[in-house]
């Protein structure tokens, strides 16, 4: 007993280190935005320190909880999304959001891809969905179809993608990051509804082929 709770002791505290370290290479591009007044490197930047941040809220999440192998994605999700709109500023003001995810819990490997690809489609709709300061509201949502298999959707109702364009061979770093992050990492599909707004699709399984 002794020793498996110096396991769990070391655990955290790695977790906790890792998560330390994060902060300190966000706050690092933080100041290098500031320094800078052009304003696409400084959106490169702030998109640069989103996602550190989004990795280090998976090691922050598992600290603070009793379950080292696995997180809370309704937690999570939470946590991010409301950072994601702290980097934004007075956004939040104007465009909602709702987050399900049928208390689903997931180990750091899958977590961790999950949340890069929510927070790229988080900030996509949040720089292009809403426009000339329109109002609106996003959904994300997380549901197991069984014990190994889930989607992953997330969709907004905001201006929609231009027909003609093929998302897949954009020059946006976020959506490429998307789609290799979704087939490579998760080993899944994804679909694309361009009907009242934009729905991004993406079936997973958990089970390593």
């Amino acid at each position: 007993k002794a020793s498996l709770k110096e396991k769990e002791t070391l655990l955290h505290e790695i977790h906790h280190r890792v998560k330390n370290n994060m902060t300190v290479i966000s706050s690092l591009l933080n100041l290098q935005a500031r320094q800078t007044g052009d304003k696409t490197t400084k959106s490169i930047l702030r998109d640069s320190q989103n996602r550190v941040q989004a990795m280090s809220m998976i090691h922050e999440t598992l600290y603070s909880s009793d379950n080292l192998s696995s997180i809370s994605m309704h937690i999570y999700f939470t946590k991010l999304v409301k950072a994601i709109f702290s980097s934004f500023g007075s956004i939040g003001r104007r465009v909602t959001y709702k987050i399900e995810s049928d208390n689903i819990k997931i180990g750091v490997k899958k977590a961790a891809p999950l949340g890069l690809i929510v927070n790229e489609l988080t900030t996509n709709i949040l720089k292009y969905a809403f426009p000339e300061n329109n109002s609106g509201e996003f959904s994300i949502n997380l549901t197991a179809d069984n014990e190994n298999t889930y989607e992953l959707t997330v969709a907004d109702n905001g201006v929609g993608l231009p027909e003609d364009l093929d998302w897949r061979n954009l020059d946006s770093l976020g959506l490429k990051l998307v789609s290799m992050i979704a087939e490579n990492q998760l080993d899944g599909a994804i679909d694309i509804e361009n009907e009242k707004g934009t729905k991004f699709i993406i079936k997973f399984n958990l089970i390593e082929k």
